[in-house]
């Protein structure tokens, strides 16, 4: 019901008579004025079982974009930092998410979308990089850790370098979707000022490896590996390794595709919040 107000000489009012609001605004002046709006007859956009899965999708990706920001803002070969780089994880992964629920409505699919979950980015396939360069051999992912494989020969700073072929700016980026929906990362690079000759042990990790992330690894060693982990790597849902190196000027990378947790040996967390069930819809995280 509206409500009339005096001012001045003249009555404003508020509220709604029927398909009108009515309120009280100011023109250009500063003058009171009577604004008077109709309410739209048809909804211009429906919230249809169809439109409602792809905004449940993109609902979904967009919780891995603000997880994975700090990561996938420059991991894609050929597109500069920023906004072009965050697209293209969208595009690429939004089409994985639609694909793999179409495929399986209820069940069985791999970002597990078949009932409500707090928000926050889920384990997945996610596509986090992609680019033109190889993976050393010597680099490997554990049950939630990385791992670096030398010989009993190449035990120094120098065979260190041979086995991960990079270059003083290239780096490694360890990634972990951690239990509770963040993600934990950090980037190694091998001490520009270490010494070849430098023999490694337990004692001389520490200024061998530079690290730069949200978290500190842990670093061990043990026969002839090195072992990195991040101080949650019990709660670790799934984890990918980036190799990043500079060509011409421009960083370029390896291609990294998050390992799930039934491919990892680790109790599969299967909740995501975006799949239409029954008569019930839920958005991941947001308003419906």
């Amino acid at each position: 019901m509206a409500k009339s107000k005096v001012g001045g000489s003249r009555a404003y009012i508020r509220g709604r008579i029927g398909a009108d609001v009515y309120s009280i605004g100011k023109d250009g002046k500063g003058t009171r004025q009577q604004v008077v709006r109709s309410l739209a007859e048809q909804v211009s956009n429906p919230r249809t079982q169809s439109q409602m899965f792809g905004r449940m999708v993109m609902s979904t990706v967009m919780q891995a974009v603000s997880a994975l920001k700090p990561i996938i803002d420059h991991s894609f070969d050929g597109l500069p930092k920023g906004q072009p780089s965050i697209s293209e994880f969208i595009r690429r992964n939004y089409a994985l998410v639609k694909a793999d629920a179409t495929a399986h409505p209820a069940e069985s699919n791999v970002f597990g979308l078949n009932k409500y979950q707090e928000k926050g980015i889920q384990c997945g396939p996610w596509v986090i990089s992609n680019g033109k360069v190889e993976k050393p051999a010597a680099v490997a992912l554990g049950q939630a850790e990385l791992q670096f494989n030398l010989t009993n020969d190449t035990l120094t700073v120098g065979g260190l370098r041979a086995a991960l072929g990079l270059s003083a700016e290239g780096y490694i980026t360890y990634v972990c979707v951690i239990d509770g929906g963040t993600v934990e990362f950090a980037r190694l690079r091998v001490n520009p000022q270490a010494a070849d000759a430098t023999v490694i042990s337990a004692e001389t990790l520490p200024t061998i490896f530079l690290q730069e992330g949200n978290v500190t690894l842990t670093l061990t060693f043990a026969g002839a590996s090195i072992t990195a982990k991040v101080p949650s790597s019990t709660d670790a849902l799934s984890t990918g390794v980036i190799v990043s190196e500079k060509e011409d000027g421009a960083w370029i990378h390896s291609a990294c595709t998050l390992v799930s947790p039934s491919d990892m040996g680790i109790p599969s967390n299967t909740a995501l919040p975006t799949y239409p069930t029954g008569t019930e819809q839920f958005l991941n995280g947001g308003d419906l």
